[in-house]
């Protein structure tokens, strides 16, 4: 990968949500309202098929055409989404080729249930797939999978001999996003942890994939251009973000939806994951849209 596609993939990608109507169907017209609307704060780059997506309870052929409908949209912004959700491993090859086949370009790994109790074995998978894949290469720390964790050493091993571009690491501690920082530090890893965002910058990581993306996109995107000109505007985005994550977490992601739709995205709070709206968490999304 040269310099100049390498630096496509740095900064905020902000997670896409899936809008469900009352039946649970995907309202395809929302979703290409919502994903405009993300594209107008011009992040770096979208992440579909994501845990924010409720990837777990989509089918395969809905996370194909979920991308699909990201990528045609996006145009020359960067689109990346999980390629190995298929309950069998052996189904993922497949599953890898079919999602490159949307146009996204690069495609996110996560570690299949149960494999992380391997390392090694984590990291045979990990290599196969990335060396088939021929294109970006993202591991994802995702917490719905255990065990989720990838080991440093493991990591370094990825970048430095099979093309692994980068990691969202979901550790959640400053001492973990060091360590895969340190143990590939020409790689792109990616914070979820937004509490930690502002001390992670200074560590390295080169970029953002977190829930406020969600459905504030823009204060997170702020947030990145000030800390990378390292301005002192930065710590008061950091303190609105971290509000912003605390409230979200009482009915994630219905708290995402609603705020979303706070915003003008005509986008209803259903869910397939186990998340419906609290009276709380509505409360929260007007009391930190109103100050916003």
């Amino acid at each position: 990968m040269n310099n100049t596609d390498y630096q496509k993939f740095t900064g905020v990608f902000s997670l896409l949500l899936t809008p469900f109507r009352s039946n649970k169907e995907i309202d395809w017209d929302v979703y290409e309202k919502y994903v405009n609307w993300q594209l107008s704060f011009q992040p770096a780059g979208l992440f579909a098929v994501c845990g924010s997506s409720e990837m777990k309870w989509l089918t395969l052929e809905e996370r194909l055409e979920l991308a699909r409908r990201a990528v045609y949209l996006a145009g020359s912004t960067p689109v990346v989404a999980t390629a190995n959700l298929e309950p069998n491993p052996d189904d993922h090859p497949d599953e890898l080729r079919r999602m490159i086949e949307t146009g996204v370009s690069g495609v996110v790994l996560v570690p299949p249930n149960g494999m992380g109790e391997d390392q090694r074995r984590l990291h045979a998978y990990m290599a196969n797939m990335a060396d088939l894949a021929g294109c970006p290469v993202i591991l994802y720390e995702w917490p719905l999978v255990h065990p989720y964790r990838v080991d440093p050493e493991i990591y370094r091993e990825l970048v430095s001999s099979h093309g692994v571009l980068g990691l969202k690491d979901t550790t959640c501690t400053l001492e973990g996003i060091s360590q895969k920082v340190n143990a590939a530090p020409d790689s792109i890893v990616y914070q979820a942890n937004t509490p930690y965002l502002l001390e992670s910058v200074p560590l390295g990581i080169k970029g953002v994939m977190a829930i406020v993306s969600a459905a504030s996109g823009k204060t997170v995107i702020d947030f990145w251009n000030a800390a990378m000109r390292e301005e002192p505007e930065a710590s008061a985005l950091h303190n609105k973000l971290v509000y912003l994550d605390a409230l979200l977490r009482f009915s994630y992601p219905a708290s995402a939806k609603y705020l979303a739709s706070l915003q003008g995205i005509p986008i209803e709070t259903y869910c397939r994951a186990d998340s419906a709206l609290t009276e709380e968490a509505r409360k929260a999304m007007d009391v930190w849209h109103g100050h916003s």
